[in-house]
Formats: structure tokens, sequence, C-alpha cells
């Protein structure tokens, strides 16, 4: 039985990859600033405690963890965010889930980020977020993974750092992409008007999922076999054979979630499973690690 402690945990996709494995664990926190993520985690999982803001938090309050798992803010080194890294405050989250590790000494941590990270201000911001983790007693790596090296047919690019005590580990290898076709949800076929001031017509006509928002920049020649990343922008990605926009299930499909309750609007859960981890990169990891 593993004890899990989660920040900035938003829909738990850790906990997600624990239950498709069907690993033992008990869900010993989560935690997010979010109060509609809050509302999502209360109605799909039975953390012992949630927490809000973790900077203000009392490490001494902290339960004894297995595993910790925490994808802290991207925005602050995001392309799509003002690259601001440390002097944004949600930057400094980092340091907080930084206490956890060192304090509570987990057996395997998993942290996530964009992989703008490890280029911000020169690589200086990496340079100071990876020396921090040269902890003793841990190996440490990181590695670039993409969602659709690991069955799940969206091209999301993320950075995994992960740490094991006392023992090494090997990263997953690449299983076969799923056929995009099948992560469709058929019980969707409004039709909506096409109102934007760009064009579907350079697009291929097998496509399944596109941004809409990079239409200016991309025809996507790819998208007969696989979703560009899914945002936390709810009218961006548009699934072509019915002519509308993403459902909240095809974006649950493309993050490798299964049952989730929905206790939210369609717009607050978009945004949430957009700034999710995709589970089945973590169930590759976790596979290897545990």
């Amino acid at each position: 039985m593993y004890i899990v402690g989660t920040d900035c945990s938003g829909i738990e996709a850790p906990i997600q990859a624990l239950r498709q494995l069907q690993v033992p664990h008990h869900h010993a926190f989560s935690s997010d600033i979010d109060p509609y993520v809050i509302q999502s985690i209360k109605a799909n999982y039975d953390p012992l405690v949630i927490y809000d803001d973790i900077t203000n938090r009392d490490i001494r309050d902290v339960p004894d963890i297995d595993i910790y798992v925490a994808g802290f803010p991207c925005q602050p080194f995001s392309t799509a965010g003002n690259r601001e890294g440390f002097k944004d405050k949600r930057g400094n989250v980092f340091w907080s889930c930084l206490e956890v590790i060192i304090t509570k000494q987990p057996k395997y941590f998993i942290l996530e980020n964009v992989k703008a990270l490890t280029w911000h201000d020169n690589g200086r911001t990496w340079k100071i977020i990876w020396d921090s983790l040269q902890i003793d007693g841990y190996t440490v790596k990181w590695k670039v993974l993409n969602t659709k090296d690991y069955g799940v047919p969206q091209n999301r690019e993320r950075i995994f750092i992960v740490g094991k005590r006392g023992g090494d580990f090997n990263w997953p290898e690449p299983t076969e992409m799923d056929d995009i076709k099948d992560y469709i949800d058929h019980t969707d076929t409004t039709y909506k008007k096409w109102n934007r001031k760009t064009s579907l017509a350079n697009i291929r006509a097998d496509s399944v999922f596109i941004d809409v928002d990079f239409l200016h920049y991309t025809n996507y020649p790819m998208a007969n076999k696989v979703s560009p990343c899914v945002l936390a922008r709810p009218s961006s990605l548009w699934c072509v054979p019915y002519h509308r926009y993403a459902t909240c299930r095809e974006m649950f499909n493309l993050q490798g979630f299964g049952e989730f309750k929905q206790v939210i609007s369609n717009s607050q859960m978009k945004k949430q499973i957009g700034n999710s981890m995709s589970v089945n990169v973590l169930t590759a990891i976790f596979n290897e690690l545990l």
C-alpha cells in the first residue's frame, strides 16, 4: 500500500494512473488554489487532506508519503505565458514542492512542467531547479516525454523530473499509438456554424482534431493520426468529423482519463483537462518505478 501525496494536483492524473494500474494506494493529500479544481477533486477522489496555497503551508502538518507528484505551475515558464519564471509568484511554488521532497523523503517523486523550462532565462532557471534536486540518496533524472509515444494520440511534450530513493530506474519505452478515430465522442453530433476568419479549406479531409487558434500557422498535415496539444482553452480544439468544438469526453480521452464525474461547467472542465498531466505517461513511468 503506497501512501501518495500530490501538489498542484489539478484533476489528479497521478491517482488516475495508479487506479488504472490497480496499484494499492492511500491518497494522503491533494492541493490546488482553484476552487473549481477543489470541486472536481472532492467529486472524484477522497484525499485525507486538501490544501489550497501550499506556499503558506506548515511542512510539519504534511503527512509522510511514499510517492510524491507535483505539476508545479507552468505559466511562469511557458512560451504561451509571459515567461517570468521565478519573478512570477507561481514560480515560487517549486520551492514548496522541493521542501516536501527534502523533508518527507518519499521513495519516489515526479515533477512535471513544460519543456520550455529547460531554456527559460537562457537556462539559468533550469540550472537552479536541477541543482536543487541533487538530493543525497536519490537517483534523479529528467526527460522530455510526448503523450503520443505512450499510446494516446496527442502531441504533448512535457518535461518529467523523476527521483527514486536508494536505486536506479529506466525511462519507459515508447509504445504504438492508438487510432485517433477511437477517441471521437460520437454522442455529440451537434453541427456548429463556423464563425472564424480563418478557413478550414486547407486541412486534410480526413482530419480528426485540430487547434483552430493555430490555423494561421499550420494546416495540420498529421491531423488524421494525432491531435495537437490539448490546452486550457475551451474553444480551441475542434472535432473535424462532427464540425464542432471537442467535447469534454474527447479531451479526457486525449489525456488518458477514464471515468470522471463532472460537477462544473464545460468551460471550467476543459480548462482543468488542458492543465492536467497525461495519465498514460504517468502510467508508463509508474510501471518502471514501482
